[in-house]
């Protein structure tokens, strides 16, 4: 193995930690009286330790890469298979063991729907579909959002009240100036509105029902989905985007600096020697810590 056993698990702390912006988790905790089972729990460690396990799982395994947005399962406890409400479905013979979790729920599945993320891209009192949406455009499609123009005044969603989260950011959508940035974010967060700012299951905004929860929406390419398992088919089914964006989070971790143009041609050998098999995760590291670019820093 090129990774020993205690350097792996460094190295899928560290990588996470960087990668999925897992170090802010806690940054902005939930609120206490709103969201009390995240801290009568302590969940935000277990939340980190699911998705430590589940990276493993696929690196050790040497799963395709797509896994880490595809699969139907996780590592949970108990606590956090309460918190996504499939605890009946599996006997934990105690609270703090992690075992391997079906679910049901195909939006559940796959890095988009732990908690870890969920949480560390919520503002810690309710989600941001802008958030999210930046989020996954940085994260795993690797698209770099530029700041909002001066001129452009903020638009702070406010979804207790009358007008809904897709009427306001719409507002941002019908200025020129927005709408280049907006068109690509604001779907991808608004796949992820399922879950709330702790990563549980919801349909509505309100305890009542009333402001139901829509997660439809269009792609810039034209590809719409009703839901986030909808969106994760169309993630998948164009991996090439998101392995590049792994390869170069790897690169960078790996390098501990920034990735260059220059760097793209590394990028694109390391994704060829993988595509035949599939980019399969152990072979994408072993390839960027085996390559050129690495050899010489």
């Amino acid at each position: 193995r090129l990774l020993g056993r205690e350097d792996s698990h460094n190295f899928v702390y560290d990588f996470l930690e960087s990668w999925l912006n897992l170090r802010e988790l806690g940054s902005m905790p939930p609120d206490f009286e709103t969201f009390p089972e995240y801290y009568a729990s302590n969940l935000q460690p277990e939340m980190k330790q699911e998705t430590q396990l589940f990276f493993r799982h696929v690196l050790d395994n040497n799963l395709p890469a797509r896994d880490l947005l595809s699969a139907n399962y996780s590592f949970l406890n108990r606590d956090l298979a309460k918190l996504y409400g499939v605890e009946t479905q599996t006997p934990f013979s105690e609270a703090a063991e992690f075992q391997r979790v079906q679910f049901t729920d195909k939006n559940r599945g796959g890095l988009l729907g732990q908690a870890s993320v969920l949480t560390v891209s919520a503002n810690g009192i309710e989600t941001s579909p802008v958030i999210r949406g930046v989020w996954v455009l940085e994260r795993i499609l690797g698209t770099p959002t530029p700041p909002p123009p001066d001129d452009v005044p903020a638009i702070d969603p406010d979804i207790r009240g009358a007008k809904t989260v897709k009427v306001q950011l719409e507002k941002h959508r019908s200025s020129a100036a927005c709408n280049e940035c907006h068109r690509k974010i604001d779907p991808l967060g608004f796949a992820m509105e399922c879950f709330d700012p702790i990563g549980r299951t919801r349909s509505a905004y309100d305890m009542r029902g009333k402001r139901k929860v829509d997660t439809a929406g269009v792609l810039p390419s034209g590809e719409s989905f009703s839901n986030l398992a909808e969106l994760k088919k169309i993630l998948v089914r164009h991996e090439e985007f998101f392995v590049r964006t792994l390869v170069t989070h790897l690169l960078t971790h790996a390098l501990g600096r920034h990735i260059e143009p220059e760097d793209r041609f590394a990028i694109d050998k390391i994704m060829l020697s993988a595509e035949d098999d599939g980019y399969r995760l152990q072979d994408l590291v072993a390839a960027v810590i085996t390559s050129d670019l690495f050899a010489r820093q």
